[in-house]
């Protein structure tokens, strides 16, 4: 007696689907892994003419007729026989079988075991349920030789047509039913004899659908001859931004404990993400636009993280998975330079540090590790300089962070002690491991010695832009199994790490920088915005992080978005040629004599958050809190005098004597040393930030536009030359 046995493993395997983050009610795929099969739940799944194709062209009789056809076994027998086709005559119930149930040996012993089981099958299901399991577990191959075939209906719906079962026409049906026969064979991109043959079946099952009085005569008359347009396109769905992030979400779907890859290749799970296609786009679109006149190997790296919800909204990481798959948005990683301040300035103001505490900005300072300025000869003092040169200043808090002034923020980072900066950055959401490869402790931490990811960068400054809230990034919002059920959530609570005031403070500081600091090529028309400036040492990588306040409405979110930018020559393994990766600098490339934080990376973030935020309306940030108390550290030290100067290099074209440290060379223009009158159109030479605004007659003690006459009050400091136009480099050699 034969019994049913298990259905075969490899028939009930189902890849992971992945849906786009833009509608809840209706989310759009972005691509799947694993096996092509997916599996529908009902027969109300497949459109009628689908059902009536897939009948027409394999078992005409299926709903008046028996599990087997004695016709089709004789034939099938007398093939066998004869070394012809076992599978001549087979029912649907039949065919169902023996892809569900059997091997696929072609013997009579398979072929009978198929015809009782075939027997017990048709007693133990409804002709309904027969039909949706034949139809879950077919194969009907691609339109395009090479490409991944279709295991199910709705695989092959979506392969073929790029549409769902449930909507599949008649002509459409047709041609998939014709497949079932030879999968792959009947496609309208055929030569030649396959193309004749195709329109032949098609034509074939058409007739056939009639016959069953499934379709009409004006039917067949309308689509007969007319093969349906399928997918042509040979391309991966892993092309272009998609297989950045589609490697992201298989990476973060490894992480959770409950899923491996096995589950990913086979479980049939539906995976419901952050990612907006519009805002990827977006992103996609400017970096591309900016990078024209850069050298091939400039990488550029952003994440836009919605501070209030810690979801990934959107994250460029090059410009095509399939030509390159390094990540520069999720994997690689630079020194951040001076994008690490805030952290510095958020942990001396937990310490009771107030933004009017004032201190000396003269350039160069020896300190030491209490934070002190001590004489050159010192021992116990290093050299930090300021990008500008000799300052001749005491500044408070907020203009040395619009400024940039590595001499001050040395001493305030010492003076708040690096285990407390360390803790709080660590807090905000910068990885642990990544902030000792920066050697706290030493003056450069504070600069910004750590090499992070754009995606470490900007989860941190999230926190910054949520009220010192710390939400763990994600992109996944849930994942559900085949049959709907909840396998796992992320985590949307969040931790206050960082008091509310404080942050207050530390955005106010920020919004300086975007106002009349290093990264006034950010600043948006009619928003707040607070952000921070990086460059490295010798202009190794740039950056430039910030936010706006929240959009306005129901439903506010509040985008934080990290741009990185470094040069990098990837490992070449084979040939002659191979070596290491290396960086390179940002220097004398694009038309720049050297790229800042405040130059290409401001201006990506502004013509990005631009197009992002155009609909919306954004509030405006809180005013300063003031917290701490106003210390006085401004009393330099005699003996800290500038050193005898080493020589000075000779400028190259398009640097700036006052700005690049360099002398003029004796062909250089000295009343056009930017080259602008001679070549107009190079970046240095226009901004394209709106023009600052004209400041006020009446200061607030949060208005950045005012001017104050005592270094330290409450408009953050007036009377005060023009601030330079870049980041401050964290140390020059």
């Amino acid at each position: 007696m034969v019994k049913v046995p298990k259905i075969n493993a490899s028939v009930q395997e189902q890849g992971t689907t992945i849906y786009w983050g833009d509608s809840a009610k209706n989310p759009k795929v972005m691509g799947r892994f694993g096996a092509t099969r997916q599996m529908l739940p009902s027969l109300d799944k497949v459109s009628p003419p689908m059902q009536a194709a897939a009948l027409a062209a394999e078992d005409r009789h299926f709903y008046h007729e028996a599990a087997i056809s004695p016709t089709g076994i004789g034939r099938a027998v007398y093939n066998n026989l004869t070394g012809g086709d076992t599978q001549g005559g087979s029912t649907v119930t039949q065919q169902y079988v023996k892809n569900a149930y059997l091997e696929q040996e072609r013997t009579f012993t398979r072929k009978f075991k198929e015809i009782f089981i075939a027997v017990k099958v048709n007693k133990q299901n409804s002709k309904d349920q027969i039909l949706l399991d034949y139809l879950n577990t077919i194969y009907f191959g691609a339109p395009v030789k090479g490409n991944q075939g279709a295991f199910s209906v709705e695989s092959a719906a979506r392969i073929w047509f790029g549409t769902t079962a449930q909507k599949l026409t008649i002509p459409q049906a047709a041609l998939l039913a014709s497949n079932i026969k030879q999968p792959g064979y009947y496609t309208p991109l055929g030569k030649g004899q396959q193309h004749t043959d195709t329109l032949e079946r098609y034509n074939w099952v058409l007739q056939g659908m009639r016959t069953m009085g499934k379709i009409s005569d004006a039917d067949v008359a309308r689509y007969q001859n007319h093969l349906p347009s399928v997918r042509k396109s040979k391309g991966s769905a892993w092309q272009g931004q998609n297989g950045y992030i589609l490697e992201r979400v298989r990476q973060a779907l490894l992480s959770m404990k409950t899923i491996d890859q096995t589950k990913i290749e086979t479980g049939g799970l539906r995976v419901y993400t952050s990612w907006d296609p519009d805002l990827q786009q977006k992103a996609a679109a400017v970096v591309k636009q900016r990078l024209r006149g850069m050298p091939s190997d400039t990488r550029v790296g952003v994440v836009t993280i919605d501070a209030k919800t810690g979801e990934v909204k959107a994250a460029y990481g090059g410009k095509d998975f399939t030509k390159r798959s390094v990540d520069d948005a999720y994997f690689s990683t630079a020194q951040v330079g001076s994008s690490f301040k805030p952290f510095v300035l958020a942990t001396a103001l937990k310490q009771g540090i107030s933004l009017k505490t004032t201190m000396d900005a003269t350039n160069p300072a020896y300190i030491n590790t209490s934070g002190d300025r001590v004489p050159r000869s010192d021992p116990s003092g290093h050299a930090f300089y300021n990008d500008e040169g000799n300052t001749n200043k005491v500044v408070n808090l907020v203009d040395a962070t619009a400024d940039s002034l590595n001499t001050v923020y040395v001493p305030l980072g010492f003076k708040a002690h690096w285990q407390n900066v360390l803790q709080v950055a660590e807090d905000a959401g910068l990885p642990k491991a990544a902030l000792q490869r920066g050697h706290p402790g030493e003056g450069g931490f504070f600069l910004g010695q750590s090499d992070m990811r754009p995606l470490d960068l900007a989860g941190g400054y999230a926190t910054l832009a949520n009220d010192g809230t710390y939400i763990v990034p994600h992109s996944i919002r849930r994942v559900e199994d085949s049959k709907h059920k909840m396998l796992a959530e992320p985590s949307k609570s969040g931790k206050q790490v960082i008091p509310s005031e404080v942050i207050k403070d530390v955005q106010f500081a920020m919004q300086a920088v975007v106002k009349r600091g290093t990264g006034k090529n950010a600043q948006l028309a009619n928003r707040e915005v607070a952000g921070k400036t990086g460059t490295t040492n010798d202009n190794y990588a740039a950056w430039f992080s910030g936010f706006t306040p929240p959009t306005t409405g129901s439903k506010p979110k509040q985008y934080v978005t990290t741009v990185g930018m470094w040069r990098y020559v990837d490992q070449v393994t084979k040939g002659k040629h191979k070596h290491a990766g290396y960086y390179k600098k940002l220097q004398n490339v694009g038309g720049y004599g050297h790229i800042n934080g405040g130059d290409l990376p401001a201006r990506i973030w502004h013509d990005y958050m631009t197009q992002a935020l155009d609909g919306t309306t954004t509030g405006s940030f809180p005013p300063p809190a003031y917290v701490g108390e106003n210390k006085m550290f401004a009393t330099p030290s005699p003996t800290a005098t500038t050193p005898t100067p080493s020589p000075t290099p000779t400028c190259q074209e398009g640097q700036i004597p006052q700005l690049d440290h360099c002398k003029p060379s004796k062909t250089q223009d000295p009343t056009d040393p930017r080259g602008c009158i001679k070549h107009p159109n190079r970046p240095q030479c226009h901004s394209t930030g709106p023009t600052s605004p004209t400041p006020t007659g009446t200061c607030k003690p949060w208005d950045l536009n005012c001017s104050s006459p005592t270094p330290g009050s409450g408009g953050g400091g007036g009377g005060r030359n023009e601030t330079q136009g870049r980041a401050a480099r964290p140390f020059r050699e």
